[in-house]
């Protein structure tokens, strides 16, 4: 037995030398950001990161998802969506100041939105897309730095565009009604513009009113003309039946509101803590009708649709409101958003991944896909700031979560599809994270940097065993008796750089450090503890852990290192552009073996137990890769 079980690691083990492994491929993207839904029928899309999903609204009040376009994400992150017949557009950004665009979906089969194209409106050197609208038989697309670009719809399937009107603008979302356009956007000073725009001549709209709004009364500003209705300290009303001539109407104060919905003569306020409603059939007078507690903490957009209001929320909620008696509404349903919109780390654990929701705490999904499953939502008070959930770290049947406005949450993952709070330590300005037995270390980022040890035998009470002062803590990195700190210098600070602590003790203890590059944002440790890879910013460090004390530099790599993940010697390093594999199987000549274009930065970079390489770019969504399996069985 011994010996037939050698001769076939034998066998591996050369098979591995004579063929390295394959590289990874792309799966899949699904999460981010979400946009205004859009209404067609029986179904309604909403666009998520750089992909589009289907969603039925059944007769029995359901809301349910029939398919997406994850296998095809779009180069840039999507702003807004319009439909015209069996088409979707999708304006997107992507990172470089040039990669804006549009993309084209076919929904012929209402289910499944299908990729048909992206098409450039411009070869401008900055361009910044925002809102995108049908009117007039045309596709109008809206830039911040460029104006306003045209398309005829006569080949709907492949626009034309034609730059249309030069004043540039703040173009957030853009609502079509009869022959104007109206742009609507947040600008530096923190006011709210409004912007108007005739059709009369379709491939040359005239802006023919705008107005400079108070951006704290009017935080969201919606339109329904004749008038347009601001959401934030207040409920406003504007007339804008004259464009060249806005004149405010009325005013009533509003517990603080983040979104606003327009039903007819009534109007809700969206907040934290549930909705405001409000009659607005005299425009001069809005007053409150009453509150509801239907959940809406988070809520970053909103449509009305056909007797139904949606909310789409960065706590992972798709909410379908019965908005036909719209001063009593009633939710009918709530869905789980696919992978999250706000997803800052992952775990995978057996069949099952938990991803880090930044304003609640844990999307269980399945790992497969990330088809949501379950919502994990701590005891901290629903406050953005007051969560601000930044790392994860899973050991055994607990996972630890940082919260930057509050500490560390600490769960029970008996049932990983149902985890259950266990403890909570308050520390403020928690980002990093590492855990093993009943010990966990926790790295402060704010106000000074710091590694505290806990003893977490008792969840409940955590009990602090020790801590050393460094610059600002971005990410620790857990190996036998050491850890190791990625720390950023801030401001010309000493103190940046790797940090190697010995936490034998469980309190860390100073041996060493890697002074190879002073501004370290991210560290991977090899399995075995032998190797480590260093994110210094534009570059990745290949990096000697033999003697932990005296880290000895391999190589490095000169084209990116924003965050890093390492499977053997293979590597995957994240920039402002995307992400690079690059095996170091020459460690003094690093080879780059393919580049992914991302939507937007790559903050988190990290290769789960099920050997998959997983790309977390936060409003952009989660990216997927499948990596060769002998990586991680460790023959190579």
């Amino acid at each position: 037995m011994k010996a037939s079980a050698a001769l076939i690691l034998s066998f591996f083990a050369t098979a591995a030398a004579a063929e390295p492994p394959a590289a990874a491929t792309f799966l899949f993207s699904r999460g981010g950001s979400v946009s205004a839904p859009l209404a067609d029928g029986s179904h309604v899309y909403l666009a998520t990161g750089s992909t589009v999903t289907a969603w039925n609204r059944g007769g029995d009040g359901s809301l349910t998802p029939t398919g997406d376009s994850r296998a095809t994400p779009v180069q840039g992150v999507i702003n807004a969506l319009a439909r015209s017949g069996d088409y979707l557009y999708a304006s997107y950004r992507g990172y470089a100041t040039e990669d804006s665009g549009v993309a084209v979906y076919s929904i012929a089969d209402r289910n499944v939105p299908q990729l048909l194209g992206q098409y450039a409106y411009s070869d401008a050197e900055f361009l910044f897309a925002g809102g995108i609208a049908v009117a007039a038989n045309h596709l109008y697309v809206f830039d911040n730095e460029q104006g306003v670009f045209a398309s005829p719809l006569t080949s709907p399937a492949v626009p034309t565009f034609t730059h249309v009107n030069t004043g540039w603008g703040n173009y957030d979302q853009v609502y079509a009604a009869g022959n104007h356009l109206y742009t609507v956007g947040r600008t530096f000073l923190s006011s709210t513009a409004l912007a108007i725009f005739d059709l009369t001549t379709p491939l040359a709209p005239q802006q023919v009113g705008s107005a400079s709004l108070d951006g704290y009364d009017n935080f969201r500003l919606k339109v329904q003309p004749p008038f347009a209705y601001g959401f934030g300290l207040a409920v406003n009303i504007s007339d804008i039946s004259n464009p060249a001539n806005i004149v405010p109407r009325g005013r009533v104060d509003s517990p603080v509101a983040y979104e606003g919905i327009v039903l007819g003569n009534h109007a809700w306020s969206l907040g934290l803590d549930g909705l405001d409603i409000w009659n607005v059939s005299n425009p001069d007078q809005p007053t409150s009708v009453g509150h509801s507690t239907i959940g809406t903490f988070a809520t970053d957009a909103t449509a009305a649709l056909d007797g139904d209001a949606f909310l789409a929320t960065r706590a992972d909620r798709f909410v379908r409101i019965d908005a036909t008696q719209p001063a009593t509404p009633v939710q009918r349903s709530e869905a789980m958003l696919p992978a999250g919109t706000a997803a800052y780390d992952v775990s995978v654990r057996g069949d099952r991944a938990l991803l880090l929701g930044n304003a609640y705490g844990l999307n269980v999904a399945d790992a497969a896909d990330l088809a949501p499953l379950a919502r994990f939502e701590t005891s901290l008070d629903p406050s953005l700031q007051g969560r601000a959930f930044e790392q994860l770290a899973v050991d055994g049947n607990r996972a630890y979560l940082t919260s930057w406005g509050s500490g560390l949450i600490i769960a029970d993952l008996t049932n990983p599809s149902a985890p259950q709070q266990l403890g909570y330590w308050e520390y403020p300005f928690a980002t990093a994270i590492a855990a093993r037995g009943n010990r966990a270390w926790v790295g402060r980022s704010t106000n000074g940097g710091e590694v505290v040890a806990l003893d977490v035998t008792n969840a409940a009470q955590p009990q602090v065993l020790g801590a050393q002062t460094t610059s600002k803590v971005l990410r620790l990195a857990l190996h036998g008796d050491y850890l190791y700190v990625a720390d950023e210098a801030q401001f010309g600070s000493k103190g940046g750089g790797l940090l190697v602590m010995n936490i034998a003790a469980g309190a860390p203890s100073p041996v060493g450090s890697y002074a190879g590059c002073g501004t370290v944002r991210d560290v991977a440790v090899s399995t075995n503890g032998r190797r480590a890879l260093v994110a210094c910013g534009e570059t990745a460090h290949y990096v000697d852990l033999t003697n932990p004390a005296q880290p000895q530099q391999l190589g490095t790599y000169a084209d990116a290192g924003n965050s890093v993940a390492l499977q053997g010697d293979r590597a995957f390093i994240a920039s402002g552009t995307g992400l690079d594999e690059v095996s170091f199987a020459n460690p003094a000549q690093p080879l780059r073996l393919q580049h992914w274009d991302l939507p937007t930065t790559a903050t988190r970079v990290q290769v789960g137990a099920d050997a998959r390489v997983y790309a977390l770019t936060g409003m952009g969504g989660v990216f997927v890769y499948a990596a060769d399996r002998l990586f991680a069985d460790g023959l190579e």
